[in-house]
């Protein structure tokens, strides 16, 4: 299930010794966060015409959308994955102030984040005694209230109407009116109505269907392989209206950077009062990665499989005392680097990433630079449209991301926390 990797961005040996101070090497691992989509699951929905729709309750006994047993082997496997790269940085077995999970509110997330913690933690995993097991938490939010993990297509009307703007464009009406005829002839095949509508329900279609091949169930004999790359084709076009251009560094300030300035703020809080946290992990969907990787510049027009991760780790530099001169001094936000690594194929090593107009790794301060027309500001971005009235902060304080402004509001008691109440009282801020 490998998606195809991401295209480079090369920057010269000349470039890198711009950016980064002479006699440096890069020091110890300081602090990871990892976002991964769920294991295999079940198929979100059928179609009218599905020939095994009278019998999903048999090939599906666990619902719709539900994790399945090949997704708890992935996640259990990238869980594993994750202990032998960090081996030597976590601690043998689970500390609830080195480590934190949050899902989104869906079963198959909190599972999926269940089985990689069992192949993470030793205590946590399956065929243990009933002495010895030990549960590990995660945490979530419902998902009405959850911000940090969740597109923001029907909460934030801001957000609508960026989207409407990008799918009214001259070139996404032209490759659509391409399909046309493709969709008319999908519609009397499926009896769905798909002319004139979101192009998630040809999604959900395509879904049904990669699903269904997966799972060794035969396909109706209409979709065959180019229907099936036509579907992706139109799916990569939709996800392309989410996250890219017209005004795609807005469309992340509401999305994938409020997650991205999530995790930035996490490192620099971490730092600032010396907590002993040192990994955040986020359980999530498809639609998490590819809002972060639209706001790291990072989306190539493919979807993350199942069980694909996307790693931050941030390490800090150290200076070497030269023979010609004194250890180099360095500030806070200079002597740390933030290297970016994408899990898209179980049977490979994982993909290095580097940022647009970055060498990897990349220094934290050019990194922060790069990716802030991306991020929420402090005051955050409000949701409403520009054609309707401001509404109450609530709408806009889940763009928190550990801002100083944010957590002043919080204080005050405004707007919806993205965070549990006991997090809050353990950490002081975001996690």
């Amino acid at each position: 299930m490998a998606g195809p990797g991401f295209r480079g961005h090369p920057a010269g040996p000349l470039l890198l010794l711009l950016l980064l101070p002479p006699a440096l090497t890069e020091g110890p691992l300081v602090f990871v966060a990892v976002v991964f989509r769920h294991g295999d699951r079940a198929p979100l929905a059928s179609y009218p015409t599905d020939p095994h729709k009278e019998v999903a309750s048999t090939l599906w006994p666990r619902g719709l959308g539900q994790l399945t047993e090949e997704g708890v082997r992935q996640q259990l496997e990238l869980g594993r994955f994750l202990r032998s790269r960090y081996e030597d940085f976590l601690s043998p077995e689970y500390r609830r102030e080195e480590v934190y999970i949050r899902s989104t509110d869906f079963d198959r997330t909190l599972e999926s984040a269940q089985a990689n913690l069992a192949g993470l933690f030793p205590e946590a995993a399956p065929g243990r005694s009933e002495a010895t097991w030990r549960p590990i938490p995660v945490h979530t939010v419902p998902v009405a209230e959850d911000k940090l993990l969740r597109f923001p297509t029907r909460s934030c009307p801001r957000y609508r109407e960026l989207l409407r703007e990008a799918t009214e464009a001259a070139e996404y009406k032209t490759a659509l009116e391409g399909w046309t005829d493709f969709l008319t002839r999908l519609e009397n095949f499926t009896g769905l109505p798909l002319v004139g509508e979101p192009l998630r329900k040809a999604w959900k279609v395509l879904d049904t269907l990669i699903c269904q091949q997966a799972h060794g169930l035969s396909l109706p004999s209409w979709a065959s392989p180019d229907v099936l790359q036509t579907l992706a084709q139109i799916s990569a076009l939709d996800i392309g209206a989410h996250v890219g251009p017209p005004q795609a560094a807005e469309k992340a300030q509401l999305s994938g950077g409020i997650l991205l300035d999530a995790i930035l703020a996490n490192f620099s809080r971490v730092q600032r009062l010396g907590l002993p946290l040192k990994m955040v992990m986020y359980s999530a969907h498809d639609s998490t990665l590819l809002a972060l990787q639209g706001a790291l510049g990072l989306y190539d027009g493919h979807t993350p499989p199942y069980a694909a991760c996307l790693g931050f780790e941030f390490r800090r530099l150290s200076g070497r005392e030269g023979e010609d001169g004194p250890r180099y001094l360095l500030s806070p936000s200079r002597n740390v680097t933030v290297s970016l690594f994408y899990r898209n194929d179980s049977a490979g090593l994982p993909l290095t990433l580097r940022l647009p107009g970055c060498p990897a790794p990349c220094p934290l301060s050019r990194f922060r630079q790069l990716t802030a027309p991306a991020r929420p500001p402090a005051h955050g971005i409000p949701c409403h449209g520009s054609h309707e009235p401001a509404t109450p902060a609530a709408t806009v304080v889940p763009l928190l991301a550990g801002a100083v402004a944010v957590l002043a509001a919080l204080s005050m008691g405004l707007g919806l926390l993205a965070w549990r109440p006991g997090c809050l009282r353990a950490w002081g801020g975001p996690v």
